[in-house]
């Protein structure tokens, strides 16, 4: 089965290579965590491809989540946007039983034959609508039918109590994989775990993750050792340059691009050399698609 990237550099490892393409996944964790974050992530890293991207939010607003965005760094979405690369689908308000059952197959069938990422952000708004848990279910059910018909799914969900929480039970159910991010209590330290994945190979193992301006979330699979380099060295940046250099323009550009924040980045015990590593043979292994853009009717 065709493996997905998922743009979270360090997560790939954990899921045998990323996601298994057409599959439905879940992001539960509790505020503040970065699901929308690592939401944007998977999206951004499919436009990089050449991939359609369609962002399904059923809170916040298309404005809310791209000023997200341009505060990872991430300035150029609004491109992305008018360019017809990029559609947004704004549910907040709307009766989502309709959204749901009538508006969403009338849009999945303009999109027939795409191969889009899909981000539903929040999936919480449809279990706080409907008491009834056959409802929610069967609405979830159809939301992941509809939208895995196009492509490749990540939905979050805001988590409030605790692992294995009621609130969680039926999306984690009928998700294809899960992933857990929280905040251990006490300590403030953000950790992440795979807890299911259908079809494949996942890790067992808890690793601590963290915000890295112009990147997003980094997933540490390493031992941690306790050493910290806060600048890049000239020895680092030659390394970078030799590294890029059999890369495509672009994608040594983007690199490049992201690579001077890590000068001013927080980068706890992570090594500068490590996330360089990680983000260059993210892009060496890329497959781009090489049709345009759809363009909006």
């Amino acid at each position: 089965m065709k493996k997905i990237k998922t743009g979270i550099l360090g997560l790939d490892d954990l899921l045998d290579g990323g996601f298994n393409e057409h599959s439905a996944s879940i992001l539960v964790g509790s505020a503040g965590t970065g699901k929308t974050t690592m939401a944007l992530q998977f999206i951004r890293k499919g436009l990089e491809l050449g991939n359609e991207a369609i962002y399904i939010t059923l809170e916040e607003s298309k404005e809310q989540i791209m000023a997200e965005a341009r505060s990872m760094g991430w300035e150029d979405i609004g491109a992305y946007v008018e360019n017809s690369s990029l559609v947004f689908l704004e549910a907040a308000g709307k009766d989502l039983a309709d959204f749901i059952k009538e508006e969403m197959p009338e849009f999945v069938d303009d999109w027939k034959g795409s191969s889009a990422r899909i981000a539903i952000d929040p999936l919480t708004p449809v279990i706080w609508a409907f008491d009834d848990k056959y409802e929610q279910r069967m609405l979830i059910s159809q939301l992941f039918k509809e939208t895995k018909k196009v492509g490749t799914v990540l939905s979050t969900i805001e988590e409030y109590s605790g692992e294995g929480g009621e609130e969680t039970v039926i999306p984690m159910y009928l998700a294809d994989n899960i992933v857990r991010i929280f905040t251990v209590p006490g300590t403030g330290n953000r950790m992440m775990n795979v807890l299911k994945t259908r079809q494949s190979w996942h890790s067992e193992v808890t690793y601590p993750y963290r915000f890295v301006l112009g990147i997003g979330i980094v997933v540490d699979t390493s031992e941690l050792d306790g050493k910290r380099v806060k600048k890049l060295t000239p020895d680092l940046k030659l390394a970078i340059n030799n590294a890029v250099a059999n890369l495509p323009k672009r994608d040594a550009e983007q690199i490049k691009n992201v690579i001077k924040y890590l000068e001013r980045a927080d980068l706890g015990d992570m090594e500068p050399e490590q996330i360089v590593n990680m983000l260059i043979e993210d892009y060496k292994s890329e497959e781009r698609v090489l049709d345009e853009p759809r363009v909006a009717s």
